[in-house]
């Protein structure tokens, strides 16, 4: 307790009395200094503690790169408001920057873990308050960085990552002092991800919430489950049927029947055993637009998990009342057929939610990437929407454009809103 408080007090001393410091005078004299003369020679308190929420692993993209994806948690352990100002990832063995953040591309890639809280006026008719600063961190809170780090060349993808955050801190007076420190390491998950085949038939689909820029649904699945915090959907895809004139439905879109995607069936991506099959939930009506969860145990819909390897485990979710196709314990083959595309469970508009994680069950930390062993390429959907938005359009219409090297790719992993087609795909 005693060393507790001895910690402390330091780091408030520190913090509230040192001169306004640069990155380079908290390195050399300042903070560093200060530190030293407290008994603890090369260490140096922090304002920021980070941690990540996983260990990521690297995957090959539609966009020629290769993606480490993941998460930095930031809690602000000193007295004082802060504010980050920039965050770099480096590698780990060269210290070469690989990723920075700051100004807006900050701001749009951070926030509180909560979330940014409802204001007073928000939703009453009142004048709108000032916009809360997503980057701003009080003191006892933490905030989430949603991390993509980006390489050009597999040669030079790291083994491990260091992060460096610049903080402003502003004392009781109103003066700023700014703070460039670590904020963790993490070791890269040396593993290759799972090689598919087609989960769907012959047809244009689009990767509806994929990986991994965009503030998607999937991408900024932050929950906490059995008091983890976790991100149980970082890589997991929408998959939905489009027509020659990149259509998502035609006619009513209050009708099931009106969307390329419904009754479409779905197949094993690998031979494997089937560790969980539900089947009798119904379908929603559509739209249904936003609308409040349901229970936990229902959130998937109908849904089928296949283990195809050691701690691989593919979730397909949100099927059709009644078209499973296999049960518990089963052996199923690659493309083998395991139900029907619906819209059951936590689904607006029909879809296939398809994910991959290391465990049995889809709400956990263990949500990893995946390659497809072929697709064909042809563009993207250039307006972000998700199955909330879908049927609530004018049209079915969605904007689109080719892709800059359209064609047959081998073992990446398509990116949100890529539109392609499965070469072998049954039909």
């Amino acid at each position: 307790m005693r060393a507790g408080r001895t910690v402390a007090g330091a780091l408030a001393t520190i913090l509230l009395a040192a001169a306004p410091a640069t990155a380079a005078s908290t390195t050399r004299g300042g903070l560093a200094a200060r530190v030293a003369a407290v008994g603890a020679p090369g260490v140096a308190f922090t304002p920021l503690a980070g941690s990540t929420l996983s260990r990521p692993t690297a995957v090959e993209a539609t966009d020629g790169r290769y993606h480490i994806a993941y998460e930095l948690l930031l809690t602000n352990t000193s007295p004082l408001p802060a504010r980050v100002e920039r965050v770099e990832v480096r590698d780990a063995r060269t210290g070469r920057t690989l990723s920075t953040l700051s100004g807006a591309a900050l701001t749009a890639n951070i926030n509180p873990v909560a979330g940014t809280p409802a204001q007073p006026g928000e939703d009453s008719g009142d004048p709108a308050p000032p916009a809360r600063d997503p980057a701003a961190i009080p003191p006892s809170s933490a905030s989430i960085v949603w991390l993509d780090v980006a390489i050009r060349d597999r040669a030079q993808l790291p083994r491990a990552l260091v992060q460096r955050v610049t903080t402003a801190l502003t004392r009781p007076s109103g003066e700023v002092a700014h703070n460039t420190s670590p904020a963790g390491r993490v070791s890269l998950l040396q593993r290759k991800p799972a090689v598919l085949g087609p989960p769907l038939g012959a047809g244009i689909w689009v990767a509806d919430e994929g990986c991994c820029t965009v503030p998607t649904h999937h991408r900024r699945s932050l929950q906490t489950i059995d008091g983890e915090l976790i991100v149980s959907q970082r890589f997991a895809i929408d998959w939905m049927k489009l027509d020659a004139h990149h259509r998502a439905w035609s006619g009513r879109p209050t009708d099931p029947a009106s969307y390329f995607s419904w009754n479409e069936p779905e197949y094993a991506v690998g031979a494997g055993t089937v560790v969980a099959a539900q089947d009798g939930l119904r379908d929603y009506p559509v739209p249904h637009g936003p609308h409040p969860a349901p229970a936990l145990d229902e959130a998937l819909g109908n849904n089928v998990i296949v283990r195809i390897g050691p701690a691989t485990y593919v979730t397909y979710a949100h099927m059709r009342s009644g078209s499973v196709r296999v049960r518990v314990g089963q052996r199923v083959r690659r493309g083998q057929l395991l139900g029907r595309l619906g819209n059951s469970g936590n689904s607006s508009t029909p879809h296939l939610h398809m994910q991959v994680q290391t465990t049995s069950y889809a709400l956990s930390n263990g949500n990893i990437p995946y390659v497809f062993d072929r697709l064909d390429l042809l563009g993207q959907i250039t307006e972000v929407f998700s199955d909330e938005t879908l049927g609530l359009r004018p049209t079915g219409t969605l904007p689109y454009a080719a892709a800059v090297r359209p064609g047959l790719r081998r073992a990446e992993m398509p990116l949100d809103r890529a539109v392609l087609r499965f070469p072998g795909a049954p039909r």
